[in-house]
């Protein structure tokens, strides 16, 4: 009885560190194309994210999780999550880069991350980043969305 008793507790514990070594996806079913298109909505993530503004509760989650993602290759990311990165990093990079820039200065002071993820060309994502519902990449949106 003991022993089941054990086990038991043993496996809960177990479960439970599991979970919490992942980050939460309750933000996972954001529409990131939506949040690209509006000036407003980016500026309000980035300028959370810079510090110069207010967060809301899916920024500061972002906000607080990006350092540990950052340094760990993102293993505590969903899949979602490491697409979404993907595509995040790379509609900045691309439409934004001044405040690429400025979060590149508070996020990677020494370049460590942009050598690893941009230089290498390294990233998160599965290797196809193609998005189901449209079979458009990433860069084809943000290009066309860039045109519109």
């Amino acid at each position: 009885m003991y022993s089941q008793i054990v086990l038991c507790l043993s496996l809960a514990v177990t479960i439970w560190i599991s979970a919490a070594e992942k980050y939460t996806t309750k933000y996972d079913n954001i529409d990131l194309e939506e949040i690209f298109k509006s000036t407003r909505l980016m500026n309000n993530y980035l300028n959370c994210l810079k510090t110069v503004g207010p967060c809301t509760p899916d920024g500061r989650e972002l906000k607080d999780s990006l350092p540990d993602a950052l340094r760990n290759d993102c293993n505590r990311c969903s899949e979602r999550q490491k697409i979404g990165a993907d595509k995040v990093i790379r509609f900045v990079v691309e439409n934004r880069p001044e405040d690429f820039a400025s979060l590149e200065t508070l996020y990677d002071p020494t370049g460590e991350y942009r050598r690893k993820y941009l230089d290498g060309d390294l990233s998160l994502a599965p290797a196809s980043d193609e998005d189901e519902s449209s079979g458009s990449s990433t860069s084809e949106k943000a290009t066309t969305a860039e045109h519109e």
